[in-house]
């Protein structure tokens, strides 16, 4: 009995400390959330960094754990290298909507965020976009934060034009509800950004002058940083001295903050270079210029960096070096206008836009088809329903009339009776009272029948569910292009690849289509161009890895000489 007693007191125990934790694990996860909101998402890592999500007791919190772990390491700018974490997010809510929408709007939005650091970015516009799908109409904030990285996603890769500035315009908007100043500065500071990009200068100048202003009031450093590197990358393609040397101070002056974030350094570091190559201080600009990872630029960039390097040339009075890197931009420019990031980011959100668009006309021409086929059927059961009340009616009408004439005939009857037996005086009293008595009962009867036919019949009623794959050429097909060009050009594309170790695969298949005497138009296609302008810079630049000044036509044509000379001698 003894051993009995402590069992159970101990399992009492045990059950009181299970449910203490599940209860002070919620309201850890509910701080760090608050946190979050509160934007310390430093302090929330640290309170989340402390709980092993895995020995949660429930689903949901190792769910919520997961996506405020992510949501806290994305917005501190933590190395997160897998989806994984927010997944066990994303996959539980999807299971879990009801009572669950804003938090399966916040993991939709954390799983693209996690994407784009891994350089997924078709993956991340197709999640920003699912997450403003599912989002509630009030949900101001996520909805603001959603369309504020599909903004931020084209700003990065190199698309400024109106549709886009328009999702930081309607993100604005959404925090203006909400309201939450700080990211009502960032989208401010973003929209300038984009009318920057476009050259628009007075249009970016009221919204920059708008965000640095709301910046100061409310004391966020790191967004006036921010809004100081847009400023003068405002400034610095201006054709005034002055606003170049405004450009030149806002940089360095930026960079000698011990505070300025780090991913925005590198774009600093290329506004202050190309600044003092354009007030010719090349050596200055060439330091600089030197402490640049060139492995952490991304396109955009890319560009800026080569027209630094032209503007140092310049100063050097280096016309050769000068032009050498102004093609580089301009060619790796040309290339991302028409073919870059972007377009498969208008590809990724159309191809998302139009398969909800089809969903949705399916769901109204299902709805449609139902209401239809309810229509028709509630039409047919009415039909049946009428005509078994006319029936029923015309049954009843005939039944009354026959009812009626029958009482008619009886009551008629009856008075000859009486009289008959009035006039009967051989007919004995009691014989006459049997009589009498036999005519009245059938008389109720016949009545109470007829009452009955005549009631109403009862009542009856009815009731009444995308896509752009492009084509490329398989390897079969470039492996039959290289093996004619080299049996038609005696070996030429063989012969080059040795010769010229610059010169890569990519453009052996360009020159093999070129052997092939196809049209302009075809090699776009097959190198998967979207201008024929692509097709020339190629040639350009196969002809710099050539070099000797050899012209490219002239290089093909001088192997199908070759090939002439070996008929010829032979």
């Amino acid at each position: 009995m003894y051993v009995i007693l402590s069992f159970t007191s101990m399992m009492w125990v045990l059950g009181g400390c299970h449910r203490n934790n599940m209860a002070g694990n919620d309201q850890i996860l509910a701080e760090a959330d608050s946190l979050l909101q509160s934007n310390n998402p430093d302090s929330a890592l640290q309170v989340l960094s402390a709980i092993d999500g895995a020995g949660l007791g429930s689903a949901g919190d190792r769910a919520y754990h997961a996506l405020l772990l992510t949501q806290a390491q994305y917005r501190c700018y933590a190395d997160i290298t897998s989806d994984s974490t927010i997944n066990v997010a994303l996959d539980y809510y999807k299971r879990h909507v009801a009572g669950e929408q804003e938090k399966l709007t916040r993991s939709y939005i954390y799983k693209g965020a996690v994407e784009e650091v891994l350089n997924k970015p078709e993956d991340a516009m197709t999640l920003y976009k699912q997450a403003v799908g599912v989002a509630e109409d009030d949900d101001h904030f996520n909805l603001g934060y959603a369309k504020m990285r599909i903004g931020s996603l084209y700003r990065d890769h190199l698309t400024a034009d109106y549709p886009y500035i328009h999702y930081f315009k309607e993100a604005l908007k959404h925090f203006e509800q909400v309201p939450d100043s700080f990211y009502i500065t960032n989208c401010l500071s973003s929209i300038g950004n984009c009318y920057c990009a476009l050259e628009k200068k007075d249009s970016a100048l009221v919204y920059l002058e708008r965000a640095a202003s709301l910046a100061k009031t409310l004391g966020l450093k790191g967004v006036a940083q921010i809004n100081q590197v847009y400023l003068a990358d405002l400034k610095m393609h201006s054709s005034s001295h002055q606003e170049i040397e405004e450009s030149k101070s806002i940089a360095l002056s930026l960079l000698q903050d011990k505070d300025f974030p780090h991913d925005r350094r590198e774009h600093t570091v290329l506004i202050a270079a190309f600044t003092l190559g354009k007030l010719n201080k090349p050596d200055s600009a060439r330091l600089l210029l030197s402490q640049v990872d060139q492995a952490v630029l991304n396109d955009g960039l890319r560009v800026l960096y080569y027209n630094c390097m032209a503007e140092v040339a310049r100063c050097h009075h280096d016309l050769d070096q000068y032009q050498y890197h102004y093609q580089q931009a301009d060619n790796l420019a040309d290339s991302l206008l028409l073919n870059g990031q972007q377009l498969l980011l208008r590809d990724v959100e159309a191809k998302y836009d139009n398969e909800v668009l089809r969903y949705e006309r399916l769901k109204y021409k299902t709805k449609w088809q139902l209401l239809l086929t309810l229509s028709l059927l509630a039409t047919s059961l009415l039909g049946i329903v009428l005509l078994l009340i006319s029936r029923k009616s015309s049954q009843r009408k005939r039944q009354i009339t026959a009812n009626e004439n029958t009482i008619e005939r009886l009551q008629n009857d009856t008075t000859q009776l009486a009289l008959q037996l009035a006039n009967n005086q051989a007919m004995n009293e009691g014989l006459k009272t049997t009589i009498r008595h036999q005519i009245e009962t059938f008389t109720q009867l016949v009545e109470s029948h007829y009452t009955q036919f005549t009631k109403h019949p009862k009542k009856f009623s009815a009731l009444f569910q995308r896509a752009y794959d492009v084509n490329q050429p398989d390897q079969s097909f470039w492996i039959g292009i290289r093996s004619y060009a080299d049996s038609a050009y005696n070996g030429i594309i063989t012969c080059t690849l040795e010769k010229y170790p610059l010169v890569n695969e990519n453009d052996a298949r360009f020159m093999s289509l070129c052997c092939c005497h196809l049209p302009t138009t075809v090699i776009m296609v097959c190198m998967g161009y979207n201008d024929v302008h692509s097709v020339y810079n190629k040639k350009h630049r196969i002809e710099v890895k050539l070099g000797d000044n050899q012209r490219f036509d002239d290089y093909i044509l001088s192997f199908e000489n070759r090939q002439q000379d070996g008929i010829s001698e032979a």
